[in-house]
């Protein structure tokens, strides 16, 4: 790989010397070098990113380089990418070897690569002892089996619902395996009360953080997960309950199929990128169709259920409503519809499972359905006028949310997409006075009415929020999944 990318690149850096900050057509090889690396074990990436920096032989564009490097894995949502960034910071910025932009930013590398050297993917989970509610000492991670490390805050709304996904996970017992609840707070009353609704877990708590846990597995910020091997060693970190779901499905098969691996993610996110706004579901299943013909058609399984099942992994994993709305014919048409292609323990766990969650899901009130007689704690948004208020907050009947357009938002609080829609909401109110939005918190609802929560979570796909349905007069559903 590092001779044609290093041959791709030699151009652009001869063309970065001449060209003044911030090097554009530098920066354009240097995003599809990123794409080219992407799938590849983070050594492998990060000796890739090494040769690159060193082979910059001008000071400034050795600095771009770098910093552009380190920023890109820094930010990246791939499991496994925030290695790099470690490595990047120790190699080059920390050694002195490449300045940073400033003091400050120098800084913030050191905190960020102390914060997580110690717990990356495939290093061996640090070792923890912290007291249960009794005041009985308890290790970390378990000796014998998997290990799930949760630390939470009983006072982060985005836990809250993370804690709900997670005892569905427990309370099923499709895994073996250890779960550690980790309270990061000191307020022991409130801990009791967490407890209550939370069973089936290891009750453990540090508040002095005489563990040093914090350190060692970089937890900054609440939820905070990761899954351990039988063997110590981390395998999973930055998760949330679908994406722990989907790791222990792929640990506990014995075969060669690993599905949802990041470089064919990106491919996919290439291929469907390149019909723009156009994408419809017929172009998904167009696709879908043309990569059975040349794999099942074929005669080759094998390639036909690692396409296929990478497709679904895709799916599964995009919010946009077209992504959505194509999981149901696709899992009816290449999972649940060919039984005797899925016929393995492994093919139920991974494949089947995962597009029967995904088939329901999304099931749950499609385009054309009338929205459930359901009444609902919430805030409903209108354009302020003379004859009526712009916010009345109180119980409200889903089926009367009608407008030019009509939206119900359901969110929480924790979750930054969820703030970005609630400023857009403000936007939309404010410039449509027909339009009516309906805001439901989950978090509240999930505090202060749980039974409601559980109906709404029974109704709704609401597995990632924000999730947004859009009405018409009559409450019809024109759009779900929703982006403002």
């Amino acid at each position: 790989m590092r001779k044609w990318i290093l041959t791709a690149l030699l151009c652009a850096l001869s063309l970065g010397l001449r060209a003044q900050e911030p090097y554009p057509e530098l920066g354009a090889k240097l995003e599809e070098y990123f794409t080219a690396l992407a799938g590849e074990k983070p050594d492998v990436q990060s000796a890739e990113c090494d040769f690159l920096i060193s082979s910059c032989q001008d000071s400034l564009v050795r600095q771009y380089v770098a910093l552009k490097i380190y920023n890109h894995y820094l930010a990246s949502h791939i499991m496994g990418d925030d290695a790099v960034a470690v490595h990047i910071a120790q190699q080059w910025f920390l050694s002195g070897a490449v300045p940073m932009a400033s003091d400050q930013d120098l800084l913030n590398a050191q905190i960020f690569a102390e914060f997580n050297k110690s717990s990356l993917i495939g290093m061996p989970a640090p070792k923890l002892e912290m007291p249960d509610p009794s005041g009985n000492p308890v290790e970390m991670p378990a000796r014998q089996g998997y290990s799930v490390l949760y630390f939470y805050d009983t006072g982060c709304s985005t836990c809250k619902l993370e804690t709900a996904r997670l005892q569905q996970l427990v309370d099923a017992g499709e895994y073996p395996l250890t779960v550690f609840a980790i309270y990061v707070g000191a307020d022991t009353d409130a801990w009791a009360r967490y407890r209550q609704n939370f069973t089936g877990v290891v009750h453990v708590s540090d508040p002095a953080m005489e563990s040093d846990w914090q350190r060692l597995y970089g937890v900054l910020k609440t939820p905070g997960m990761f899954l351990v091997n039988p063997a110590g060693t981390i395998v999973g970190r930055g998760l949330d309950t679908p994406a722990l779901r989907i790791l222990l499905n792929q640990q506990f098969s014995a075969n060669q199929y690993i599905y949802g691996e990041a470089g064919q993610m990106a491919r996919y996110s290439q291929l469907f990128g390149a019909y723009g706004d156009t994408l419809s579901v017929t172009h998904v299943m167009d696709v879908a169709d043309y990569l059975a013909a040349r794999t099942f058609g074929e005669g080759d399984m094998d390639s036909f259920k690692q396409v296929a099942g990478d497709l679904l992994y895709y799916l599964s994993s995009r919010r946009e409503e077209v992504y959505r709305d194509a999981c149901v014919p696709f899992v009816q048409k290449y999972v649940t519809g060919l039984p005797d292609v899925w016929n393995t323990a492994d093919d139920q766990s991974q494949v089947v499972s995962l597009g029967k969650m995904l088939e329901d899901l999304t099931s749950r009130t499609p385009i054309g359905s009338v929205i459930p007689d359901l009444k609902v704690h919430g805030v409903l948004r209108q354009k302020l006028c003379l004859f009526r208020k712009g916010t009345q907050e109180g119980v409200f009947d889903l089926s009367k949310i009608k407008g030019k357009p009509g939206y119900v938002v359901f969110y929480t609080g924790g979750c930054n997409a969820c703030q970005e829609t609630l400023a857009a909401v403000d936007a939309l109110v404010a410039k449509n006075y027909p339009a009516k939005v309906l805001l439901v918190d989950m978090d509240a609802l999930l505090t202060d009415y749980p039974l409601e929560a559980t109906t709404l979570l029974e109704t709704f796909d609401l597995s990632a929020m924000p999730f947004i349905i859009q009405t018409d007069r009559k409450g019809v559903v024109q759009h779900r999944y929703v982006q403002f």
